[in-house]
């Protein structure tokens, strides 16, 4: 998603640096630029904390379970007056960043872009895509509509959209219903929906996951998730989601912040969600096993 969207906006004219932990992969950038479907795009690249003082817009596309430390190792390249997006999946990303920069430095969003990496600094996409986003503290402000502007002049489909929290809200949804069965069944999105049992289990997650959310006062469309789910069952057959490569890679998953950050917004309300409490300590366990190898 990095090289999907700073190769854009290099090419639509802004100054682009990346910043990544791996040394090879700054190289790679550094040397050949980004590449989307052999369309290059000359950047700069560089390890955290060598950008000082000089990004008006730092855009976050770390696993949420590195937002925090993401932030710590960065915040110093943003301007005084410098925005934080972060179009990242789960929950609670935006208040781990404003812990570092402060609320009214922080656009939360979504955006269902499909970008495959094939290497370094090199994606293919296979479709389009569109990027929802608003302040996380709700109000209007001009660094909203400048980004807004930026993103659209990149082709990246984006728009400013005040009720942004509903559309993060049913991605999470959907996230931990086909992102957690595929990653505990080690199936493809069209195979949950061809078996029963992980079909049913699946649709489970999505209904407590409705409820969680209009408790906590979310107006969700519940029939628009429950579409959406069918949707990918039967027409992204073959997809692995995030949560399953993650599992087959022996890495963390983003548990904590999917069906995690779901499970904690229903014990706030003292709510028993048994299909997605379940499906969370079994990914949890996953994750415990891979920290401890």
């Amino acid at each position: 998603m990095g090289t999907l969207f700073g190769g854009r906006l290099a090419r639509a004219g802004h100054q682009v640096v990346f910043v990544d932990t791996d040394p090879a992969r700054v190289a790679a950038i550094a040397a050949n630029g980004v590449w989307e479907n052999d369309i290059p795009a000359r950047c700069a690249a560089a390890l955290p904390g060598v950008a000082q003082g000089e990004t008006d817009l730092l855009i976050l596309f770390t696993k949420a379970q590195h937002t925090a430390a993401a932030m710590v190792q960065n915040a110093g390249a943003l301007r005084p007056d410098g925005m934080v997006l972060t179009l990242q999946n789960g929950l609670g990303n935006g208040v781990a960043i404003a812990g570092v920069v402060g609320a009214d430095r922080v656009l939360v969003g979504i955006t269902n872009w499909p970008a495959d990496l094939l290497g370094h600094g090199r994606i293919h996409v296979a479709g389009h895509g569109m990027v929802k986003f608003w302040s996380l503290t709700g109000a209007d402000t001009p660094a909203i509509h400048r980004v807004a502007a930026a993103l659209a002049e990149a082709d990246l489909g984006a728009s400013a959209e005040p009720s942004v929290k509903v559309a993060i809200w049913e991605k999470v949804i959907f996230n931990a219903a086909l992102n957690g069965i595929c990653a505990l069944t080690r199936m493809t999105v069209g195979e949950v929906g061809d078996f029963a049992p992980a079909r049913d289990l699946a649709l489970q997650v999505v209904a407590e996951g409705i409820t969680i959310a209009l408790a906590n006062d979310v107006a969700v469309d519940g029939e628009r998730v429950r579409q959406a789910v069918a949707f990918a069952m039967t027409h992204h057959r073959a997809h692995k989601p995030s949560m399953l490569q993650d599992v087959e890679a022996g890495r963390p998953t983003e548990v904590d912040a999917i069906q995690g950050g779901l499970l904690a917004a229903a014990h706030r309300h003292g709510m028993t969600t048994h299909a997605l409490a379940h499906c969370t300590a079994l990914l949890r366990s996953i994750d415990h096993i891979v920290r401890s190898s």
